[in-house]
């Protein structure tokens, strides 16, 4: 996962990019962050995000650990 976080490190320029960054970098199929909150939440994509603060309004984000150990659950060859 190191290699993984590593690169992400070097792509974003904060360690909880939003999940709009995330959503369109890496699920371009995906049109809007409500439906990928679906997809998540139903358990179809396996990526854990989160909010600032305990607002409904505040903007989801995703730690970049977070997202290293999705990706690198989605490698050919490796358990998930």
């Amino acid at each position: 996962m190191s290699d993984t976080l590593d690169q992400l490190r070097r792509e974003f320029t904060t360690p909880c990019p939003s999940l709009t960054d995330v959503r369109e970098r890496y699920f371009a199929y995906i049109r809007t962050d409500r439906h990928l909150i679906k997809e998540i939440k139903a358990g179809r994509i396996r990526l854990k995000f989160t909010r600032l603060h305990s607002s409904v309004r505040a903007n989801p984000v995703v730690y970049l650990n977070d997202l290293a150990t999705y990706l690198d659950s989605q490698a050919p060859g490796v358990a998930a």
